[in-house]
Parts: structure tokens; C-alpha cells; sequence
């Protein structure tokens, strides 16, 4: 959750939003790099932006954006696994 506030405060708008504008194409090189720095920060790794910049450019804007959305896409879908196992418990 903390990496979600992160990514929503560094791109200024809420996560619907910046998925998107990264659907649409229009996210910038720096969003891309702002939603990508806090995870692999908060995975415990001491990367600076400059650092996940350069692995961008390394790795080409492509796979950037693929992990860019592999990254929204496990925001939204976190803690639905948990929320079915309550349910089919109940049943």
C-alpha cells in the first residue's frame, strides 16, 4: 500500500488514472520511472532514480512500460486473493 500512495503522489494523480494514461500510451518517461523506483526500492534494494532511469534506458522503453504495467496491475488486483479465501471459507 505504501508503494501505491508513493506512485500516486509522485504522478499526482490516483492509480484508475495513471493506468490509463499508461494504456493510452501517454505516460511519461519519468512517470514510468517514478512507478517503478518505489517497488524496487521497497523491495529492499538501495537504487536511486538515476539508477532505475539508466536500467530504463538499458532495458528500453518497451519492457520499461511492460513492468510499468505488471506494477499497476498487481495494485489493483492486491489483496483480492485473501478477500476469496474469507468468502469461500464462509460458504
Amino acid at each position: 500500500m505504501d508503494g501505491l500512495a508513493r506512485i500516486e503522489a509522485f504522478c499526482g494523480y490516483g492509480i484508475i488514472k495513471i493506468l490509463g494514461k499508461l494504456t493510452e500510451g501517454d505516460l511519461t518517461t519519468t512517470e514510468i520511472c517514478g512507478i517503478i523506483h518505489p517497488i524496487v526500492k521497497g523491495g529492499g534494494n538501495d537504487v536511486s532514480m538515476k539508477d532505475i532511469q539508466k536500467a530504463v534506458w538499458d532495458a528500453g522503453l518497451a519492457d520499461a512500460m511492460r513492468v510499468c504495467g505488471e506494477v499497476l496491475a498487481s495494485a489493483l488486483n492486491a489483496g483480492q486473493d485473501e478477500g476469496n479465501e474469507a468468502t469461500a471459507g464462509a460458504a
